[in-house]
């Protein structure tokens, strides 16, 4: 597979579909502004409510927690249709070489509940993941703790924890165990993102399921693991580069504190340009990949 060959042909495609653009400034602008405004009209009838009540923090504390998952849930709603739609424009860019702002509606009649499925599994085994960090972490931190409890405030049920070894080796060992434990976890999230990232490319393309999507992600990538790092390699690159010339996050982030770059002659808005062409760009790119390295253009 040669990358430059997609590379060029992605450019291409993009500079003929500019429309590509709409789909990710609505996920980066418009789609934060509405959660926000749905966020403002859920939550101010739960501080009303919790103002006037005799027992404030007995309305606030729960109703917060149901405003906060509302949110979230609107928001992978959101996500998933806005990410259907745009799948559907970046196949139709890739296998006819047009796209029309239609194919974002019936992308998302196609693909909205396929994505959504995906999108959930993600957030499971992350989650999953995350819980088990959590817990390792708490493993491998309690006896620790408890050592420096004071004796009477042990339950004595405990099991007494075994001297012999100086304290500051068991401080070193905690720090040490659970930088590996986060940095096995981390690997994992990395490994899991990396096979699975053609999964989008995979449900338009293949028009498979959620889940087979994700099973052909992982073969293909397995089939193609240095076309694959060659991708990530380029995306880094790219974000690497942008992170170079706006240092500080665009503009004057680097440019007061006698930082060195670009962020005190290039506007700050640049930035937000620079990463919604990375965004769109890489988005297509990945497609021409799958279409191409699968025959199906």
């Amino acid at each position: 597979m040669d990358l430059l060959e997609s590379f060029k042909r992605t450019v291409e495609l993009l500079r003929s579909n500019l429309i590509l653009f709409l789909p990710p400034l609505v996920l980066a602008y418009l789609m934060p502004t509405a959660l926000a405004l749905a966020g403002l009209y859920i939550f101010a009838p739960i501080l009303i409510a919790a103002a006037n009540g005799p027992a404030p923090l007995s309305v606030l504390v729960p109703g917060s927690v149901v405003a906060i998952a509302v949110v979230i849930i609107l928001a992978l709603l959101a996500y998933a249709y806005v990410l259907a739609g745009w799948a559907e424009m970046n196949k139709n860019a890739t296998l006819t070489g047009r796209t029309v702002f239609n194919d974002f509606w019936v992308g998302t009649k196609a693909y909205f509940g396929r994505i959504l499925v995906g999108i959930v599994v993600f957030a499971v085994i992350y989650l999953v993941l995350a819980i088990v960090g959590l817990a390792a972490t708490f493993v491998v931190i309690l006896p620790l703790i408890m050592r420096f409890l004071p004796i009477g405030a042990m339950p004595g049920a405990f099991p007494p924890i075994p001297n012999g070894m100086p304290e500051i080796s068991r401080i070193i060992a905690a720090v040490g165990n659970t930088v590996g434990i986060w940095v096995a976890i981390i690997t994992l999230v990395g490994l899991v993102f990396l096979f699975t990232v053609f999964w989008v490319q995979s449900v338009a393309i293949d028009n498979v399921g959620a889940l087979r999507a994700l099973g052909r992600s992982i073969s293909f990538v397995k089939r193609n693991f240095k076309t694959t790092l060659g991708i990530a390699a380029l995306y880094i690159i790219a974000t690497g580069f942008t992170g170079a010339i706006f240092p500080g996050g665009g503009g004057g982030g680097g440019g007061a504190g006698g930082g060195y770059g670009f962020s005190l002659v290039i506007p700050a808005p640049l930035e937000a340009i620079f990463r919604l062409l990375i965004t769109t760009f890489f988005m297509l790119y990945l497609f021409v990949v799958y279409a191409e390295t699968t025959r199906k253009s």
